[in-house]
């Protein structure tokens, strides 16, 4: 194996497709690949868990223990913020709540909690880099990637939070990472499918974006993620393979000397035009020290990568002293990050579909979750007590971004496991609201997400409610201005397990049975 390739791997995370790691990932590792990311494509959905047992025990004997054997300081990264994006509960749901929940809230102490459960159970999975939090401020409200990941629309706010979540995160030595570098909050386009242009100037930036960044630096961050996403006013290429931005801006200007780390490389805005190794290099160039490929077509990128780096060098592109500079900043994080305890176990019962839940060990972090849902609920006009009798349940499905994935949401689970559901419905997006069949009698929740955003949910929710005034509506995506969706209400300021599970407490006047879930 030649010094290049060496070089390259000691500044490189690659993914595979499937559970169990295959050879070529493991030989990989062996030769010095610094990182594995995990991503949904490697979740199976889960067995059932026994009480008592470890809930990741799956993810950590499946995946984290096969690479830690090939190398105990190896990388294992996901994207775990709560809510809405999980990784960990992939096929469940989140038992937290996620950032927009976690901001309305605006409890310093509760997001560090929150943070520090999250960073017990990444820790259970044998996970030790944590793609999150996400520290973008969500300036368009119909931005259609960030949403309900951000704490928030207030520059302060966000930088508050996010400082609270990159200390709870790192309490359980798992290593946070600010993303998406320098802000992807102000974006109407998906990086995962095109590449937004953001309309701000420097002052602009400093002003609106950079100090959730700058507070997750302070607060001792150890990565930060860079965006697919181009400021024009700043420089032409994206972020990412931007030196200005990464090496100007974070470098220079916010003073950061941790790990950046690229978004996946494999998102259609960088791989279209560059190509893997075209963008590694650029990546590498402008200051980035670890490439994230991303979950697909790694295996044969992986020499191009190698051919790219040594074309590059030849050419005077890219320097040996900029490769050994960032796999020295890998090397230290690896040191940082040493291989996590593991058996630890959850505490609480941790809804399903039964209601039986599972246990597990460690009671400091028994209902975090559930207790932060809890506080974010907004009833309007929502009768209490709740109704006696068991809820019909419709969900009015909508299309997930590409950061959600397929985790689960909606409300019919959590009305089960309180032995509340009458019946559940979903329906598919572009469906004739005459076409939707309704109770008669009984109480009625439509769950809807992000419904003023989306023109179909909006109209179906109208026209179900002149068949049926007295339906509960249960948005559970961001926050609608005041107004914009009529009463009863509820808003649960974001889709994950928890959330559905405190909505559904507040609609019957039932508390989740046994100790509460989320940590």
């Amino acid at each position: 194996m030649s010094t290049v390739v060496s070089l390259v791997n000691a500044c490189l995370m690659a993914s595979y497709e499937g559970r169990v790691p295959p050879t070529w990932i493991r030989r990989a590792v062996e030769n010095g690949l610094a990182g594995v990311g995990v991503f949904g494509t490697n979740l199976a959905p889960p067995e059932p868990v026994a009480p008592g047992a470890a809930p990741y025990g799956t993810l950590r004997d499946d995946i984290a223990a096969p690479l830690r054997a090939v190398r105990p300081d190896v990388l294992i990264a996901l994207d775990e913020e709560g809510g809405d994006v999980t990784r960990l509960d992939y096929h469940r749901g989140s038992p937290y709540p996620g950032n927009h929940a976690l901001g309305a809230v605006d409890d310093l102490g509760l997001t560090r909690e929150v943070a520090r459960a999250i960073g017990a159970d990444l820790a259970d999975a044998g996970i030790n880099l944590c793609l999150g939090p996400c520290a973008d401020v969500n300036s368009r409200p119909n931005n259609p990637i960030i949403g309900v990941r951000s704490f928030g629309a207030d520059p302060g706010r966000v930088a508050r939070h996010t400082e609270a979540f990159v200390r709870g995160l790192q309490d359980r030595r798992v290593a946070a990472t600010l993303k998406h570098f320098p802000g992807h909050g102000d974006t109407g386009t998906d990086s995962h499918t095109a590449l937004p242009d953001i309309d701000r100037d420097l002052p602009a930036l400093r002003a609106l974006d950079l100090p959730p960044f700058a507070a997750g630096i302070a607060a001792g961050a150890k990565a930060v993620m860079t965006g697919h996403i181009r400021l024009p006013h700043l420089a032409e290429p994206p972020a990412t393979l931007s030196p200005r931005i990464v090496t100007g801006l974070l470098r220079e200007e916010l003073g950061y000397d941790g790990v950046v780390v690229s978004d996946a490389l494999e998102m259609a805005p960088v791989l279209d035009r560059w190509g893997f190794g075209g963008a590694a290099v650029l990546a590498w160039s402008a200051g980035v020290d670890l490439v994230l490929l991303g979950a697909s077509g790694v295996e044969p990128a992986l020499p191009q990568v190698y051919e790219a780096v040594e074309s590059a060098l030849k050419k005077g592109e890219l320097t040996i002293e900029r490769l050994e500079e960032a796999a020295a900043r890998v090397a230290a994080l690896r040191a940082w990050a040493d291989p996590v305890p593991t058996g630890l176990g959850r505490s609480g019962s941790v809804p399903t579909g039964t209601g039986t839940g599972r246990s597990g060990s460690d009671t400091g972090r028994s209902g975090i979750g559930l207790v932060a849902a809890r506080r974010a609920l907004v009833a309007v006009g929502v009768p209490s007590p709740g109704p006696s009798g068991p809820v019909h349940c419709v969900r009015l499905s909508s299309e997930a971004n590409m950061a959600v994935g397929v985790a689960p949401w909606g409300l019919d689970r959590a009305l089960d496991g309180l032995g509340r559901l009458a019946s559940a419905l979903d329906v598919d997006p572009g469906t004739d609201p005459a076409d939707i069949p309704l109770p008669a009698t009984g109480p009625l929740v439509v769950v809807v997400r992000d419904a003023v955003r989306d023109p179909w949910q909006h109209a179906t929710l109208d026209a179900l409610r002149t068949r049926r005034p007295d339906l509960v509506t249960v948005d559970m995506g961001l926050e609608p201005a005041r107004g914009r969706l009529a009463a009863p209400l509820l808003l649960t300021r974001g889709a994950g397990l928890a959330n559905a599970v405190a909505a559904a407490e507040l609609l019957t006047g039932r508390t989740w049975p046994g100790p509460p879930s989320g940590g």
